[in-house]
């Protein structure tokens, strides 16, 4: 289990996840803080985690808010690259709507469903 919570992080800092405390998001590109958690300027801001392998029943949980809609912006995307092993939620395009997608290999499953609603905090548990 990981857990990493970025509500009263330090700009500039990785947190470490509070859980197993053995893998580190570290801020790429000049995210803030704020007591909200990390803001990302929907331009190129992302954390990077350290790598480890992963695998069988896996549940993602987030809360997280949009405050203007970017082509495919990740809320998360752990992989291999687009379309190769990997695990995304975004938005669909420039749309609100959103996308929750799992490749194994080149092979994809997907589902797109509902919108985010602009600037408001949503909680999502996949």
């Amino acid at each position: 289990h990981h857990f990493w919570d970025f509500r009263g992080c330090t700009t500039g800092a990785g947190v470490t996840d509070s859980i197993a405390g053995d893998l580190v998001a570290t801020p790429m590109n000049g995210p803030t803080c704020s007591a909200d958690g990390i803001a990302l300027d929907g331009n190129n801001d992302y954390l990077d985690i350290d790598d480890w392998e992963w695998g069988g029943a896996t549940s993602f949980e987030v809360y997280m808010k949009y405050d203007s809609f970017n082509t495919w912006s990740r809320v998360f995307d752990f992989g291999s690259g687009a379309g190769s092993d990997n695990v995304y939620l975004g938005n669909e395009g420039t749309t609100s709507t959103i996308t929750w997608s799992v490749y194994k290999g080149s092979t994809g499953k997907y589902i797109v469903t509902s919108n985010f609603d602009s600037a408001t905090w949503t909680h999502i548990v996949l």
